[in-house]
């Protein structure tokens, strides 16, 4: 069985090629006790077949690249055993092999409390889909702990085409869009956060986390102000790199879930959704933090009144329609130029679906790919009331003084 490389998994696979990311999403899940070893490896390995495209290779050196299918049966390491936390570390680094495959593959912490890390090659989804796989995964668990003889019949192998988004526009906003928010994808400021140096170079993450009463706080802070918790979060992102970089006009590119021009978010699939959006803010000395969250929310609702993300689908739509995939890998190692600086909103995990029958977690979150120098990107998501913010990167040991330096500013911007 064959299936077709979307345009978001070719873009995904040259991000690599180019040093932007190493396309690779993470969740990492924090338990109180243990969970079944056993029945988690099974769960893990229904998923090869609930969802085809995850048991499959990549095979790119071609005139157009395409996956194709392997028995699941084959792979036997979805799951493998840590005993130390570095060796769960390790893996948390690693990555996932898009051309032999699986493209999602786990591994469990041994101790009083486990801990599970998941990665998933972000050539096949975005965080959001990473979400509904590890839904799916939970559910999976669930069922086979009191079943062991459960089995689904239902397939996640649906369309993962850009255009599922494209077709709910109309050629009139597809070609305002184009025309009239042309910086709205890449009108960014060329800013780079601080780093080190030195070619060496290993890949790290970093996590900050905000405790359950003071994300109460914040949610509490959103509501009164009428805000976003994104909005809050980008607003304390700008006053955090003022301080770092003592400039006024600053630049952070934003992922959003076009999923959000969907009235049936089912879509009964795994594939990538997500767009990027310029946000440009100027920042005075003696702006206060209320200030920027005003600026950084006008900013933002004036986005999503004008079709936030769509300026972005409709020029990577029009470059793989009018070029061949040779030519775009020619045109991307040659003016290749995303912004340097980001943030990625994956938000809430709901506690509800992510949960293990007979295990309770403590913590979960997950973070995007490891990005190259100098790309920085800060990703937040949710759990249970616990916020926890993440840097990945490769780097050295300058570069996590930073990272941690960043985070304690911050931390500090954030409403109490």
């Amino acid at each position: 069985m064959l299936f077709k490389s979307e345009i978001f998994d070719k873009l995904q696979f040259l991000f690599e090629t180019y040093k932007f990311n190493d396309h690779n999403l993470h969740c990492i899940i924090h338990f109180n006790g243990n969970i079944n070893k056993t029945v988690l490896k099974k769960a893990l390995t229904i998923t090869l077949d609930v969802v085809p495209i995850l048991s499959s290779k990549y095979v790119e050196n071609t005139k157009e690249p395409y996956w194709e299918r392997i028995d699941s049966s084959s792979f036997k390491d979805i799951l493998t055993f840590a005993n130390t936390k570095s060796e769960f570390n390790s893996f948390i680094t690693s990555r996932t092999n898009e051309a032999t495959g699986p493209q999602v593959k786990a591994c469990l912490l041994n101790s009083s409390n486990d801990s599970l890390c998941i990665l998933m090659n972000h050539m096949i989804c975005d965080a959001a889909g990473f979400k509904e796989y590890l839904y799916l995964l939970c559910s999976l668990y669930s069922n086979l702990l009191k079943n062991p003889g459960y089995t689904v019949k239902h397939l996640l192998n649906g369309d993962r085409s850009i255009d599922v988004i494209n077709n709910k526009f109309s050629f009139k906003d597809k070609f305002k869009t184009l025309m009239l928010q042309g910086k709205e994808s890449n009108g960014f400021i060329d800013l780079n956060f601080p780093m080190s140096s030195e070619k060496e170079a290993k890949p790290f993450i970093l996590t900050h986390e905000i405790p359950e009463d003071r994300f109460l706080s914040i949610k509490k802070y959103c509501k009164s102000h009428k805000i976003t918790i994104n909005d809050v979060t980008l607003a304390a992102f700008y006053r955090a790199l003022y301080k770092i970089l003592n400039k006024n006009e600053l630049s952070i590119s934003v992922a959003v879930d076009m999923r959000k021009y969907l009235k049936d978010k089912n879509i009964n699939a795994l594939t990538n959704l997500s767009a990027t959006v310029i946000s440009n803010l100027n920042i005075e000395a003696n702006d206060t933090f209320d200030d920027t969250v005003r600026k950084v929310n006008n900013d933002m609702n004036l986005k999503k009144k004008n079709f936030i993300g769509l300026n972005a689908f409709v020029k990577i739509s029009l470059l793989f329609k009018l070029f061949s995939y040779k030519h775009v890998k020619k045109l991307l190692k040659n003016g290749f130029k995303n912004p340097l600086i980001g943030m990625t909103n994956i938000g809430i995990l709901d506690s509800k679906r992510l949960c293990f029958e007979g295990a309770q977690i403590s913590n979960a979150f997950m973070f995007g790919s490891m990005k190259y120098k100098p790309y920085f990107q800060l990703a937040l998501t949710s759990y249970n009331n616990i916020m926890t913010f993440t840097v990945n990167l490769y780097g050295n040991s300058k570069d996590k003084e930073n990272i941690e330096n960043f985070f304690s500013l911050l931390d500090k911007e954030l409403p109490n």
